[in-house]
């Protein structure tokens, strides 16, 4: 039997308003050094939750949280630092909670410049692959859940099921997982209303107990199978915090920018201004590449034609004469 556990069940009602701001600043310097600055601001529910973390595990770095009062409300704001010298990271990998992100740059030695190049990549939530009614729905700021909920509940219990089944998943298996989310998918033609939704979400073992009695069964299925679905609806809720955050990145790079896909640029600054919108699908990389002209070498290759130049002309000077 699987322990008693408290289930994360998936909200009712997307909520589609922005109540966390996250700035994240990168000052690349031109010795390999990158510092950075990562700062959330809003309720403390959502500052504090899973969905989004500053890398405040990292050695060297500082944290700090604070209260910042506004009119009857308070702000609370945590911020993150440090000096990063690795040229790569993975602050936090992307297959699940909380969201994955990973830092690279680069510096490209040529013999008049310098090249350095950077990018900031956030791992995709492949909510349009896997939900594409929730997809929809986040896209058109339509939060009927009648509309998407029974899909996501779906593609829930068969990830719950393929992972129950994972040593053994034969064809035989295959197909008759396919055959209870299939029963799932016909339940939930009948469902009329949002007390029907708020009902299953209530008790989920309860709901597959009664879902399952045409089958026979393993008496703890409905149990396990509860179990084995809170790991994706844990990730799959930690995606929907994120209709709740923004975000904004700049990024001050050596010299002068020469290429980026960032939204703006403001002398050597980039600046992006994202949320979830950017994030429901694959990989989100923001990128940039600056150069910094070698002046000496540009000298010392003018000075070395010259001299060239005056060896030839004294040769054929000579030879003429």
């Amino acid at each position: 039997m699987v322990p008693s556990i408290k289930y994360h069940l998936l909200p009712i009602i997307l909520i589609l308003s922005s109540c966390v701001e996250n700035r994240i600043f990168i000052q690349i310097h031109p010795d390999g050094q990158s510092y950075f600055r990562f700062e959330s601001r809003g309720d403390s529910t959502d500052v504090l939750d899973n969905d989004y973390l500053h890398p405040s595990y990292l050695d060297g770095w500082s944290s700090s949280v604070k209260v910042i009062k506004h009119d009857d409300d308070n702000n609370w704001v945590m911020t993150t630092e440090g000096i990063l010298l690795d040229t790569s990271i993975l602050f936090f990998h992307g297959d699940g909670l909380p969201l994955g992100y990973a830092f690279n740059r680069s510096i490209s030695e040529k013999w008049f410049s310098i090249e350095h190049t950077f990018s900031l990549t956030f791992s995709g939530r492949r909510i349009k692959e896997n939900y594409p009614k929730l997809y929809e729905a986040i896209l058109s700021e339509k939060p009927d859940s009648l509309y998407w909920l029974p899909e996501a509940l779906t593609v829930l219990m068969k990830k719950g099921l393929d992972d129950i089944s994972r040593d053994s998943l034969s064809l035989k298996q295959n197909i008759w997982n396919q055959r209870l989310v299939n029963h799932l998918q016909n339940s939930f033609a009948k469902l009329t209303s949002m007390d029907d939704l708020k009902n299953i979400q209530k008790d989920r073992e309860l709901f597959l107990t009664d879902l399952f009695k045409p089958f026979k069964i393993d008496p703890d299925l409905p149990s396990n199978l509860a179990f084995a679905m809170e790991k994706h609806e844990n990730i799959l809720k930690s995606t929907l915090d994120l209709n709740d955050d923004s975000f904004e990145l700049k990024v001050i790079m050596p010299g002068q920018p020469i290429f980026t896909n960032a939204n703006k640029v403001i002398h050597d600054t980039l600046i992006w201004n994202f949320g979830l919108d950017s994030l429901l699908s694959d990989a989100y990389t923001l990128s940039g590449k600056s150069v910094i002209y070698t002046t000496d070498r540009y000298q010392k290759t003018l000075i070395s034609v010259g001299i060239l130049f005056i060896i030839l002309m004294t040769i054929l000077i000579k030879r003429r004469y």
